[in-house]
This record gives C-alpha cells, structure tokens and sequence, in this order.
C-alpha cells in the first residue's frame, strides 16, 4: 500500500504496532520523536521491514503523512491542533489521536474540525462499548461513573502521589487504597500517562460534566482494571475491561495499542477506495 502512516512517537504504542504482520500493508513509515534515542532505537528494530523518513519537525510529518498517528502526549496533540487552524490542505489527512486528554483540553476546537470535516479519530482504547457510548449522545446521559484499579507500582511515582506525601505513605502500607476521587478534567490532568480511558468517555459521550472518576491502588493484582457505569434515559450500560500491561510500558494496557493498530487499518480503508 502506498499510503504513508507517519508516527507521532516512538515509544510503547508505536514498536507495538510495528510489530504486527497485518501492519506491514504499510511500506513507508515517517517517524517523529523529540527523542532522537527513541527513533533511532525503533528503526533498528524494524528497518528490514519498513522504509523509515525521520522528520526533524512535526510540522514536516504532517506534511509528508497521510495517516497521522499521535502516540506521544498531550502537549503534541495541542501543536497539531495549532496546525489544523493554520494549514487548511491538512483536512485531507487522517489524524488517529491516542492521547485523547489533548483532544478534551481542546474539545470546542475539536467539535469545530470535526463539524468542518477533518477526519480525526479516537482509537477505544483501553475500554469497550465507545460505539454504545457515542450512540448515546442522542439521548439524555444522566452520568458516568469510572472505576480504575492499577497496579499500586504503576502509580505510585507519579507526580500526585509524590506531591501527596500522606498518601504516597498510605500507598507504601496499604493492600488497596483510593488515590483519586474526582472530575475527569482534573484526573486527566493529574495522571496524564494513566487515565486515558477518563478522557475517552468525556469526548466520545460529549458530556465530560457527566463523569465522575475514582482511582484505586491495588498492590495485588497485576491487570489494569475499568470498570464503567452509564446511566442515561434509555438505559443503562455496564463495562468492566481487565487489561494486560503493555510489555514496553506497564503504565498502559495492551489493548490501547491493539486499538490503535485497528483503527489505522480501519481508516486505512479510505485510501484504498478513493484509489480505486
């Protein structure tokens, strides 16, 4: 296949991704990383499978993709909407965006592309029933409550915990203990590298007011737990995903990278009937 996927990181998701059989349709693969180690670390890995560009900005990576694939952080989700307001050629690309607390700092922005019709597409992620859930929209949610229960290990050295000294002790005595109660917003923004699922459910219901997060440090398990209530006035819906840790980063689940690589394959779709 011809088309380009160009990748917005090159940690956890993206040697994943890379690594699967079905991902070789893709030939050329640009890659942007601000760690040059990183980059060149994943393209010794798989360079006998793909033709590798190393761009020196994400500016240029937009430019030479067609599929557009963040894998990175928050921070990269704000440039690339900063470029979608300035370069108008970029709606004919397709954006995949994993790091979707970006997307929820910039939801009004993000409605206005969308209503505009840039192509920009949420992976589920670590989580089941997004189809439900966004099906859902046209009726009356009445909330959203989310239950995530991590390995204690995983959160532990996370800037809350260690700004939390009371707490960071009550972890280090405690089996299981509650580490955070709250908004999604400001759960997004305390665990940015934990809580992905929060900000998926805030964006693909389009009530993030609606959702109410709990955190849960548990020093016996070895699963990333979610576990998802919905009430809205036609029903209510129950999810409970228990997830094996990424192998390059026990910090997220296995199934948010196996998400990602089906949503590319997906959208890769486009390409092939508009060549046709």
């Amino acid at each position: 296949m011809d088309t380009t996927v160009g990748l917005i990181g090159a940690g956890n998701i993206s040697n994943v991704i890379l690594g699967f059989d079905e991902f070789r349709i893709f030939k050329n693969i640009c890659i942007y990383d601000i760690n040059s180690d990183n980059v060149e670390k994943l393209i010794n890995k798989f360079k006998k499978n793909y033709s590798f560009k190393v761009c020196s900005s994400l500016e240029e990576i937009l430019i030479s993709s067609d599929i557009i694939v963040e894998v990175a952080s928050i921070t990269a989700v704000d440039e690339i909407f900063k470029f979608l307001k300035d370069k108008k050629f970029l709606k004919t690309k397709v954006f995949i965006i994993l790091s979707v607390g970006g997307i929820l700092k910039n939801f009004n922005l993000y409605k206005k592309f969308k209503s505009l019709g840039y192509r920009i597409y949420i992976p589920s992620g670590a989580i089941a029933g997004c189809d439900a859930l966004d099906a859902l929209r046209f009726s009356k949610i009445k909330h959203i409550n989310l239950i995530t229960t991590k390995p204690s290990e995983t959160l532990i050295n996370s800037d809350y915990v260690l700004k939390n000294q009371k707490l960071y002790k009550k972890m280090l005595r405690s089996l299981r203990c509650i580490v955070y109660k709250g908004n999604v917003y400001e759960a997004v923004k305390y665990f940015p590298q934990n809580i992905n699922v929060a900000a998926t459910l805030a964006v693909v219901s389009e009530a993030p007011q609606k959702i109410k997060v709990v955190i849960i440090a548990d020093k016996k398990i070895k699963r990333n737990i979610h576990e998802i209530k919905i009430v809205s006035s036609i029903g209510e819906i129950y999810i409970k995903v228990e997830n094996i840790p990424s192998p390059y980063n026990p910090k997220t689940s296995y199934l948010a990278a196996l998400s990602t690589l089906s949503t590319i394959l997906r959208v890769s779709n486009l390409f092939t009937l508009k060549s046709r």
